[in-house]
């Protein structure tokens, strides 16, 4: 199929429309006057756009879903056979492809800029993306995150670049059109796929096939922080010269320096290998990674000629995206923090980040485990990961549809996080109890940091209100 085809299609059904990424790539169609329409197992918050954007959205997957209309069904890697709507596309020979598939077609109109890594994908997308925009690229975007300055996880551009969060959990980046790429970090993530096989050294051959996969008039923006590219740097440079380094913490070709973070947010410098320098950088989000992040945008600017004073316009512009370190409420000074961070490196990251915005206030964080083999394969990493909270209140593991394992619990994660030395640890039996369990806990100026993929984005967002609530039920008011 190209892309005269995809326009072509009488109607395109997603199964699992409701998912930031699905999404995005639905609004692009929508934007293309493609009929689209979808169905997930609940609506969110993306579901009031979706359907103002024209896309017909469905509450489950039901074989009647499928109407007579749908010419293309696209799923995503999580998708079982046995799903309803598949089992309906193969009886009336639909064809159906991958999400991944979907976006590589759309990508090959464009020259294709890629964010790959196990961590900070979505933020740096975003940064990149305004990047572009600000330096009247008018790039086209799809991002796993809505970013504030857009208002969307998605944008239609009338420019030659596409700018995209690329995927590892199914290897699918690997074989994404990609003229510019960068890699933020590679750490072991998502080997549940069954084209890892639980091996992160497969995991780490498909990174490495990223970064050859672009072309030598293009550009690779690699991270030396991390010491898997590192490896895979030292093993490539010698034979591929379009590969860019940066750093917050040793030599490279960019780094960042001098770095500060107050209640504004962040300021850097950026000093270039060659002697350049970029001094006084400020971006109203917080924490160190965010730093990191922004050289990438840097460098890729870099690359495609951007002025100086358009990329200190871009990054003072970033307001961040959504879950990726949003206050969400405040109550009596305390500010409620919602993450998406579901990986220790994440948590750990970001906790660092509220710990030194908190000050001498307390960090009270409220994780929610997502699936039990990532609990599994990562357990020592999460239980070492919340030095830098006052207080850790523990739900229990969300499944992401994944059976349970033996011996993978809340309370086995409870007591390895007391074991690692941590004081004040608490178990969350219900998020009915967790204002209960918060409010004899918070003062002002303190941070409440809730983290994890699955509902604790719903909760955070609650949680003011039910802390009022409490309030005014012991008033009496």
């Amino acid at each position: 199929m190209n892309i005269q085809e995809l326009k072509q299609q009488s109607k395109i059904h997603f199964i699992g429309l409701g998912g930031i990424g699905m999404s995005a790539l639905a609004f692009i169609l929508r934007k293309w006057k493609i009929p689209v329409q979808g169905s997930d197992l609940t609506e969110n918050y993306l579901t009031p756009k979706l359907r103002e954007a024209g896309a017909t959205y469905f509450v489950g997957h039901d074989a009647k879903n499928i109407s007579d209309d749908v010419s293309l069904i696209v799923e995503t890697s999580i998708i079982k056979k046995t799903n309803p709507e598949i089992i309906e596309a193969h009886k009336r020979n639909i064809p159906v492809i991958t999400r991944a598939n979907l976006l590589a077609l759309i990508m090959r109109e464009y020259k294709g800029v890629t964010i790959a890594g196990t961590h900070g994908k979505t933020s740096t997308t975003g940064i990149v993306a305004l990047m572009l925009e600000i330096a009247g690229l008018d790039p086209t975007v799809i991002n796993g995150g809505v970013i504030h300055y857009f208002g969307s996880n998605s944008k239609v551009g009338k420019g030659k670049y596409l700018v995209a969060e690329s995927d590892e959990s199914d290897a699918s980046f690997v074989d994404l059109p990609s003229f510019i790429g960068a890699v933020t970090n590679i750490e072991p993530e998502h080997l549940e796929f069954a084209g890892y096989a639980g091996s992160f050294e497969k995991q780490k051959v498909c990174f490495e096939k990223y970064i050859n996969q672009i072309p030598d008039e293009g550009l690779c923006v690699l991270c030396l922080d991390s010491p898997e590219v590192v490896k895979i740097y030292d093993k490539l440079k010698s034979q591929k010269k379009n590969l860019v380094t940066y750093s917050v913490e040793k030599s490279a070709d960019l780094v960042a320096k001098n770095i500060m973070m107050d209640s504004g947010g962040i300021g850097f410098d950026v000093s270039f290998k060659d002697g350049r320098e970029i001094k006084n950088i400020r971006m109203p989000v917080y924490g160190k990674h965010n730093a990191s992040n922004a050289l990438v945008a840097v460098a890729i600017a870099d690359f495609l000629g951007v002025s100086e004073e358009k990329i200190r316009q871009a990054l003072a512009s970033f307001n961040g995206v959504k879950r990726r370190f949003t206050k969400v409420g405040e109550f009596n000074g305390a500010a409620i923090i919602d993450d998406y961070g579901h990986h220790p490196t994440e948590i750990k990251t970001t906790l660092a980040a509220a710990r030194a915005l908190a000050s001498k206030h307390k960090v009270i964080c409220v994780f929610e485990p997502h699936k039990y083999s990532r609990v599994r394969d990562l357990f020592n990493e999460f239980c070492a990961a919340f030095a830098d909270a006052d207080y850790v209140i523990v739900s229990d593991i969300y499944s992401a549809g994944q059976a349970p394992i033996e011996g993978v619990t809340q309370d086995a994660l409870i007591d390895g996080i007391k074991k690692t030395g941590h004081k004040n640890v608490i178990k969350l039996d219900s998020d009915k109890n967790l204002a209960h369990i918060i409010k004899p806990l918070i003062s002002s100026g303190d941070i409440i940091f809730a983290t994890g993929a699955g509902k604790v984005t719903y909760w955070a967002a609650a949680l003011a209100e039910q802390l009022g609530k409490l309030l005014t039920i012991k008033t009496g008011h």
